[in-house]
């Protein structure tokens, strides 16, 4: 049953998917990796290594090539647990109710040790996308002590734990980063945005 917690407008919620969904989507992704079917943020946005350093991929758009999980697209179940975690979400903040979203983007994200979102940043802007509302992540597996999400107003780290779902305004108010990963294990995440339709 999925546990449900609220801080500052960040909605949490763990065991969203069922079990072995977030391992099998982390295998599915090394595959991808190994094809070359995956992008790194200084190929692709010319940033330095000292800014953000990642591996990804957007799943919506390589679903064909994932192995479905028990029979089942990988996009399907992603979604349908993250619609329960929206719709807990606008429970919470009724106000949403009365404005039209849209999620479209599956970004999937490999942070090796020692890499990560370095500068604190908010997801909605004039060269972000003014249109983003709210913001999604899942953490796929385990880091202890480290690679968390990082809010800097709330002056929270919410700490990467595997089958969490977390959700917060896309806004200014929630300026964040990705913590550094430390030790031997990378951190695997899929993230995206709600957008206004």
């Amino acid at each position: 049953m999925m546990d449900i917690k609220y801080l500052d407008f960040i909605g949490m919620y763990s065991e969203v998917y069922p079990d072995g969904f977030c391992n099998h989507v982390i295998n599915e992704f090394e595959k991808l990796i190994t094809a070359g079917h995956c992008g790194n943020r200084q190929d692709n946005e010319g940033v330095t290594k000292t800014k953000k350093e990642d591996v990804y991929s957007f799943l919506n758009l390589k679903n064909h090539l994932l192995k479905p999980f028990n029979g089942v697209p990988v996009v399907d179940i992603f979604f349908e647990g993250l619609q329960k975690c929206y719709e807990s979400y606008t429970d919470q903040f009724d106000i949403l109710k009365g404005i039209s979203l849209k999620c479209t983007a599956i970004k999937i994200q490999k942070t090796v040790p020692g890499a990560g979102y370095h500068v604190w940043h908010c997801e909605q802007g004039s060269d972000l996308g003014a249109d983003r509302c709210l913001v999604y992540s899942l953490y796929l597996n385990d880091i202890d002590g480290a690679g968390e999400t990082e809010f800097l107003y709330q002056k929270l780290r919410i700490e990467p734990k595997e089958n969490c779902m977390i959700i917060w305004p896309a806004a200014y108010t929630h300026t964040h980063r990705g913590n550094v990963v430390h030790g031997n294990k990378s951190k695997y995440i899929i993230t995206g945005w709600f957008y206004l339709d």
